[in-house]
C-alpha cells in the first residue's frame, strides 16, 4: 500500500502535495501523535459505533491489516452480489486508489454511500473525500444512487441512553460529489504524477499550512520562521500574509508606514523599543467601576461531541469545577471557595451535577459585589446556558451575571501593553509579562485542555491512575488561574 491513495492521502494532497510527499516518503519528520490527537480517534471510533447502530446487523469488512486492504475488498463485492443489506468498512479499488466507506446501505433499490463524521455540519472537505469514495465505488462498478454525510444532530438532546437515529443527522449530497468527479480525476492525475516522481514537491508556505487542517509538518516547512514574526501579530487578518508576501518575516522590519491598528503598534514598537505601554486612566476608571467585595472567578468545562449528561446537547460547554478567590475590602485577606463535580453524578440517578454547582454558589457568592473573571463572555455563556435548564434558579443566575467585570479588558484595549506578551492578551500571555515568577509548571495538570479531558475520562470510566490524587490536581490546577487573575489585579492597582 505505500503508493495506493487512500481518501485521507487524497485530502492530504488536496491540502498540500508536500504534505502528501511527506506522509509517504518522509515519515520521520511526523510528530508522535497527543494525547488530544488520541482522544479525537478515540471518540470518532465510539462516534463510528453508534453509526452502525443507527442501520443494524450489517456485516463488518474491516481488515486484520490496514497495510493490506485485499480481503476487505473481496468480501464487500461478494457481499454485495450475495444481496447482503449493510456492510460497515466496506472497501473499493481502482487504479491504485482505495477507499473504505463507514456503511454501505441498500434500501429499496437503492445503494446508499455513508461516510460519518463527529462535526456538527458538512464541511468543504468532507466533500473532498466523499468525492473520492464515489469516484473509487464508480470506478469499480458499484456506484452508489445516492451519497450521505452522516455527521451529529447538536440539536438532540440526550434523555437516558443515546439514541443514534436522533443523535445524526444524513445530509445528502450526492449532486454536489457527483459535479466533483471531473476535479477529482484531474487531481488524481497530478497526485499520482508526484509521488512516481519521489522528489520533494516545490511548495511554498502558505494559508493551506493551516487549512483546512493544522499541518503536523509545519514544524518543518517554517523553519525559516523567525519567533517574533508577522505571523504572531496581534489580530492580523491577513495581513501577517501581505507582509510575508512582500518579503517581510519580523515584527522588527515592518515599514512605519504600515496600517496598523493600535493595539498592532504597541506590539511593533515593543519589539522595535523595547517599549510599555499603560494607559493608567483608563485602567483607573475602569477599576474603580468595581465593587467590593471582589469575586475572582473561574469555570472549567467539558464539551463531549457525545454528551454525557441528561438535558445536555452535542458539544455544549458543561460546566463541572469553578474556582473563586474573594475579597471583602483593601488589605484584607483573600478567602477561598471552590467546587469540582463528582463523576458518578453525570451518569446516575442522584442530583445534577450542574443543579449542585448552581447550590454551592449560592453558598459561595455574596448578595453584593463585582465577579471578576478573564475573557467574561465564556462564564457568562455557561451561566445563561444553566439558568435556561434551571429556570427556578433563573433570578439568582441573572443576578450574578449582572455583576460580572471583565479582566481582559486593559490588556485587549492595549491600556497596559508589555512586549512579553507579544501577540496575544490571553491570561497565559499576560501574566508571565506581569509577574515572571508566576508559573503553571509545578502543576500535574497545568491547562484547561487536560483539566476538561481528565474528568471526561473519569465520566467515561476510561481513566486510569490515582483518581483521588488527580481531584485534587484538578483543584490546584482551578485554583492558579483564579490566583493568577488576583496577581493581575494586583498589579494594575499598584499602577
Amino acid at each position: 500500500m505505500s503508493k495506493v491513495i487512500s481518501k485521507s492521502r487524497f485530502v492530504s494532497g488536496i491540502q498540500c502535495s508536500k504534505k502528501l510527499y511527506f506522509d509517504i516518503y518522509r515519515k520521520d519528520l511526523k510528530p508522535e501523535i497527543s494525547e488530544q490527537q488520541e482522544l479525537l480517534f478515540s471518540t470518532g471510533h465510539e462516534i463510528g459505533e453508534l453509526a452502525q447502530r443507527a442501520f443494524p446487523n450489517g456485516k463488518d469488512a474491516s481488515p486484520e491489516n490496514y497495510y493490506d486492504f485485499s480481503k476487505s475488498i473481496q468480501d464487500t463485492k461478494d457481499w454485495i452480489d450475495t444481496g447482503v443489506k449493510t456492510i460497515y468498512e466496506a472497501a473499493f479499488s481502482s487504479n491504485g486508489v482505495l477507499a473504505a466507506l463507514d456503511i454501505l446501505h441498500h434500501t429499496e433499490n437503492e445503494r446508499w454511500a455513508i461516510e460519518v463524521k463527529s462535526s456538527s455540519e458538512v464541511k468543504k472537505y468532507h466533500l473532498t473525500d466523499a468525492s473520492l469514495q464515489y469516484w473509487v465505488m464508480n470506478k469499480s462498478g458499484f456506484k452508489p444512487d445516492k451519497f450521505f454525510l452522516m455527521h451529529i444532530n447538536t440539536a438532540y438532546v440526550k434523555n437516558g441512553d443515546i439514541n443514534p437515529n436522533e443523535l445524526f443527522t444524513l445530509a445528502d449530497i450526492t449532486n454536489q460529489v457527483i459535479e466533483n468527479q471531473v476535479w477529482v480525476e484531474e487531481n488524481l492525475e497530478n497526485l499520482k504524477n508526484i509521488l512516481s516522481a519521489e522528489e520533494e514537491p516545490l511548495v511554498e508556505i502558505g494559508k493551506h499550512c493551516g487549512s483546512p487542517f493544522d499541518c503536523e509538518y509545519k514544524h518543518h516547512c517554517w523553519k525559516h520562521i523567525p519567533e517574533q514574526s508577522v505571523f504572531s501579530l496581534y489580530n492580523a487578518r491577513g495581513l501577517d500574509w501581505k507582509l510575508y508576501e512582500q518579503g517581510i518575516f519580523k515584527l522588527i522590519d515592518i515599514p512605519e508606514n504600515a496600517s496598523l491598528n493600535h493595539r498592532q503598534n504597541l506590539q511593533v514598537n515593543g519589539q522595535k523599543l523595547a517599549n510599555s505601554h499603560i494607559d493608567k486612566t483608563s485602567i483607573s476608571e475602569f477599576l474603580n467601576s468595581w465593587e467590593f467585595p471582589l469575586h475572582f472567578f473561574d469555570f472549567e468545562t467539558i464539551f463531549p461531541a457525545l454528551p454525557v449528561l441528561d438535558g445536555t446537547r452535542p458539544f455544549q460547554q458543561v460546566p463541572f469545577q469553578y474556582s473563586l478567590h474573594i475579597l471583602e475590602e483593601f488589605g484584607a485577606e483573600y478567602s477561598y471557595k471552590e467546587f469540582l463535580a463528582e463523576p458518578k453524578d453525570f451518569s446516575s440517578n442522584s442530583i445534577d451535577p450542574r443543579k449542585k454547582l448552581i447550590e454551592q454558589m449560592k453558598l459561595d457568592f455574596g448578595e453584593t459585589g463585582s465577579i471578576v473573571a478573564y475573557n467574561a463572555a465564556f462564564e457568562i455563556s455557561r451561566l445563561k446556558e444553566l439558568a435556561l435548564a434551571f429556570p427556578e434558579d433563573q433570578t439568582f443566575i441573572e443576578d450574578i451575571i449582572g455583576r460580572f467585570v471583565d479582566l481582559l479588558i486593559p490588556f485587549k484595549n492595549g491600556w497596559h501593553y508589555h512586549p512579553e506578551m507579544g501577540g496575544s492578551a490571553s491570561i497565559k500571555s499576560v501574566l508571565p509579562a506581569i509577574a515572571p515568577e508566576f508559573s503553571y509548571k509545578d502543576l500535574e495538570i497545568s491547562n484547561g485542555g487536560d483539566a476538561s479531558n481528565t474528568f471526561l475520562s473519569m465520566i467515561n470510566k476510561t481513566f486510569i491512575g490515582d483518581e483521588v490524587k488527580v481531584r485534587e490536581s484538578l483543584k490546584k490546577y482551578c485554583e492558579r488561574d483564579t490566583l493568577g487573575m488576583v496577581i493581575i489585579w494586583e498589579e494594575l492597582i499598584k499602577l
